[in-house]
């Protein structure tokens, strides 16, 4: 049987051969669409009474998870980005769309945040949430002992990959990319002003090709000689990449990206961590990961830091990146700040609390 002739080629160079091995997910043939939860539950202030607040909320949302078991599940702490410092995140994972629906319809955040009464004035409550098809879903990672997210889904297994450490692999990784550019759609423009967000229920959905990304850093079973090369070298740089698209979020087409680090109850944070948010379209990703020297930076730096510590490298990277289509993605935020996730870049209907 013959290959789909491309209307658009790879990216990839002829009789390429990649620095390093890669793998990639592969999902059940008969698993058509995969589903993304996003909650936050965001502590505005100090304080006793928003620290009660708090507690009742996490108990909240808790008893949703019990209740709406995903198939997967992780639990972060926002360290930096579109967000409140120390904001707890949990991402749910789903492959049936009747129990990823059924779970999301019982998650009422204005609900839980009436439950508050009048110590609810210090907290927010969001969640972004989207379905991925698997003909626009790409996936990496650098190494197999050590597999999040997507890639717990049951039935999912792992295959090696030449798609990869070139200019376009993410993109050629892509099954539709043969047939789509996945180009910025001409109403993706940020609100002309920016809502309040206190004392606001946001809510909304997004434009054509919006792009989102996870992508993590694991080294958790590094010795102390790749731990220590980790802490200083490559993740200051990748601070620094992170840094630029926070601070010129317009030029680069960045949504809503937060640097998480990931946390287990009862062992506090890990050493793990996972940048995760949205972009405008694929080619403002693109040309931040090609052009810009903060993400060549990062991108060298892994690539050396592979060859050095060589097989008895530990440290594992690995990301997931969905193009979504127009309203495959649903925004809520109930009293959020106003820099928080979508809110900034865009158009959310408004009601008030």
């Amino acid at each position: 049987m013959s290959c789909p002739v491309r209307k658009y080629p790879l990216r990839q160079p002829k009789n390429y051969r990649p620095p390093v091995p890669r793998w990639q997910l592969r999902l059940p043939e008969d698993l058509d669409r995969v589903f993304t939860a996003y909650v936050g539950l965001q502590r505005q202030k100090d304080g006793d009474d928003t620290t009660v607040a708090a507690g009742i909320a996490t108990k909240s949302v808790e008893a949703w998870l019990k209740g709406n078991p995903p198939m997967s599940h992780e639990c972060f702490e926002v360290v930096d980005g579109d967000d409140e410092p120390g904001t707890r995140v949990w991402v749910c994972y789903y492959t049936d769309s009747g129990v990823y629906e059924q779970a999301v319809q019982a998650l009422d955040l204005s609900k839980i945040y009436a439950s508050l009464g009048a110590q609810n004035q210090f907290i927010g409550l969001w969640c972004e949430r989207f379905s991925t098809s698997r003909s626009l879903l790409e996936t990496n990672y650098s190494g197999l002992d050590y597999l999040p997210g997507l890639a717990r889904l049951p039935g999912t297994t792992t295959v090696e990959h030449t798609y990869s450490a070139y200019w376009g692999a993410a993109r050629d990784r892509i099954p539709d990319s043969g047939e789509d550019l996945f180009e910025k759609a001409a109403d993706a423009v940020a609100p002309a002003k920016t809502p309040a967000g206190s004392g606001e229920h946001l809510s909304g959905s997004n434009y054509e090709n919006m792009v989102h990304i996870r992508s993590g850093q694991f080294w958790e079973n590094c010795n102390d000689e790749e731990r220590e090369s980790y802490e200083t070298k490559l993740e200051p740089t990748l601070k620094t990449g992170l840094g630029y698209l926070w601070e010129n979020p317009l030029d680069t087409g960045t949504i809503g990206l937060r640097f998480m680090r990931n946390t287990r109850p009862g062992e506090g944070v890990l050493k793990e961590t996972c940048g995760a948010g949205f972009f405008r379209s694929l080619g403002d990703l693109e040309d931040w990961a090609e052009k810009h020297p903060s993400h060549k930076a990062i991108y060298l730096g892994a690539i050396k830091h592979a060859k050095f510590f060589g097989e008895s490298r530990k440290f594992r990277t690995w990301h997931e990146v969905s193009v979504l289509k127009r309203g495959d993605a649903t925004f809520e935020y109930v009293n959020c700040l106003p820099r928080t996730g979508a809110i900034r870049s865009v158009n959310l209907e408004k009601k008030y609390l």
